[in-house]
């Protein structure tokens, strides 16, 4: 418990990496948590959907918790939300008007909306959080209602970022509120937390760089050939605007693929903004229709807007790619342009779309092929400097990080007399005590992750993961198949090795279970499937299929896919 008049900040996901964050900040055994995102599983993770972060230390305080604050409405914010409020019961929520509208899908579809109380917050003023003054500043992002969040503290102002970029002429129209922050710095700012993600990028190229992707997408729509696919972050309202201005410009219809996509594109037009009154996404007339319409226009005359920027298996994008879509299919002469970053980690996954498509004969624009189709929602290193000048903080702690980014953004604040013994690179589970004379970190907390598996069947630990891979009811089923890299076709006879399997003695049914082996990677290779986690995701399919039928068990299935 932190000592009277300090402050304990500590964060349980997002320092030293990128997702997952969660930040609490305790004071006189009261808590506030601001954010709870989550971040998607590594290739060695199997039968995980989501990793969230480890709410052990608010579980055993949960009555001492007495607020969540969000900042904005990305997954690795808000993500973990529903698993945080059955794992401590209900807390109050506080965040603005789009944000707590993108949460309250996430809460209907866990059945937690009707217990839990949701406060709209405004960017008038302070007001009361837990035992703080909470005052809530715009800043601009790649989603609407982006907001710092400085709490009034005994040991000083302690102020959260989020994430934010700088931008002078930005889409959605609300400026970052540059005098509210100097107006913090002014009265004096104890300790800043504040987003790393772009700290190594230098200044970017245009004094307004987002105004220019409009200017590019219409450019590109007058000369694309034919229908124009643009794939981007379901969340990111504001491109989707800037997508829906240019093909109005060029005379084309817009329509939407991908589930959540749509709702958010819905819930955005029929949202007004609490201050200007103004709905977050207007749509020009006539310019978006359903998918099913798409037809009675010319496919020069067509984009398409779609979920899938990461390479997602099963989004939208890699669907069409794969000739899976019932509705949307590629030509020879599209254009699919992707207005968006490549997360780390995902680079393989975009890479196979992109060959798909190339196979297809359609066009393709990425960033790196041209970086005026995206502009990160981050900030690089003028807009991280221009933060710090703004703030001015005694203390300084760089999160939403890699530990590179966090070392590039504590160089940038020493070069603004911020020097080292001022600066905390802190790592999940370390508790910062602050002062109203010192900050430094004083103990850790456990601070692991947890696991949410693809049934969706609740929380599971790294020990529970392990054991389920193991020692599962049912045994454990390898299949090890032998695929050519080129065109994945089988190689030779599978493996199948059995761990605590009843029907292991069965050689009828292993040998069945050959055979499904090959007619599965026997259909990947006619659909010139080589992408290993498709090809997987299949094999487990036809395995785990057979078997239940067979013998009514449902064991493990592991499909080991190894490239020769």
């Amino acid at each position: 418990m932190p000592a009277s008049g300090s402050v304990h900040v500590i964060p349980l996901g997002g320092a030293g990496e990128i997702g997952k964050n969660m930040y609490v900040v305790e004071h006189d055994e009261r808590i506030v948590v601001i954010d709870c995102g989550i971040t998607f599983p590594k290739n060695d993770q199997m039968g995980v959907d989501i990793v969230l972060p480890d709410f052990g230390y608010l579980i055993e305080r949960a009555d001492r918790v007495e607020a969540l604050i969000l900042t904005h409405g990305h997954e690795d914010h808000i993500g973990a939300v529903p698993f945080l409020l059955r794992a401590i019961g209900p807390v109050p929520i506080h965040g603005r008007r789009f944000t707590l509208a993108l949460l309250r899908t996430k809460l209907e579809e866990h059945r937690l909306l009707d217990k839990v109380e949701l406060n709209e917050v405004r960017f008038d003023g302070p007001q009361r959080i837990g035992p703080f003054d909470t005052e809530f500043v715009p800043l601009t992002h790649s989603t609407p209602d982006c907001a710092a969040v400085a709490l009034s503290t005994p040991a000083g102002t302690i102020v959260h970022t989020g994430d934010f970029g700088i931008e002078y002429a930005p889409v959605g129209g609300r400026r970052s509120d540059l005098p509210a922050l100097a107006r913090l710095g002014e009265r004096g700012v104890q300790l800043l937390l504040a987003d790393s993600t772009n700290a190594e990028e230098g200044p970017m190229p245009s004094a307004l760089p987002t105004r220019g992707v409009r200017s590019e997408l219409a450019r590109i729509f007058a000369t694309a050939r034919g229908r124009v696919l643009v794939t981007t972050f379901s969340s990111h309202i504001h491109r989707v605007q800037q997508v829906l201005d240019a093909a109005y410009d060029d005379g084309r219809v817009v329509a939407l693929v991908g589930r959540s996509l749509t709702r958010n594109v819905n819930m955005a037009a029929n949202l007004t903004d609490p201050e200007t009154g103004r709905p977050y996404l207007t749509p020009p007339p006539g310019t978006l229709v359903r998918l099913r319409e798409l037809d009675a226009h010319p496919r020069d005359e067509q984009v398409l807007i779609c979920t899938g920027s990461q390479g997602e298996p099963m989004a939208a994008l890699s669907r069409i790619a794969r000739g899976e879509h019932n509705q949307v299919s590629i030509e020879p002469g599209d254009t699919v342009l992707y207005s968006s970053s490549t997360v780390p980690g995902n680079e393989l996954a975009v890479n196979e779309i992109v060959n798909r498509l190339v196979r297809a004969k359609a066009d393709f624009i990425t960033e790196r092929q041209n970086p005026r189709v995206h502009v990160s929602g981050h900030g690089s290193a003028s807009d991280l400097l221009l933060m710090l000048e703004l703030l001015r903080p005694r203390f300084f702690a760089p999160i939403h990080g890699e530990a590179r980014h966090q070392r590039a953004h504590a160089d940038l604040a020493e070069a603004l007399g911020i020097g080292a013994d001022r600066t905390l690179i802190l790592d999940n589970g370390d508790v910062l005590e602050v002062t109203p004379d010192a900050a430094a970190v004083v103990d850790r907390v456990h601070a692991g992750l947890t696991y949410v598996d693809q049934a969706g069947g609740g929380d599971i630990t790294e020990s529970i993961l392990r054991d389920r891979r193991h020692l599962a009811d049912d045994g454990l089923v390898v299949v090890i198949a032998r695929v050519d890299a080129s065109d994945g076709t089988s190689l030779g006879d599978a493996e199948i090795i059995t761990r605590g399997f009843g029907a292991a003695g069965d050689e009828e049914l292993i040998e069945e279970t050959r055979l499904a082996v090959e007619r599965s990677l026997a259909a990947s290779s006619e659909q010139q499937v080589t992408e290993i986690g498709i090809l997987q995701h299949q094999l487990h399919d036809a395995v785990t299929a057979l078997v239940r039928k067979r013998t009514s068990q449902r064991p493990l299935v592991v499909p080991v896919i190894v490239e020769v």
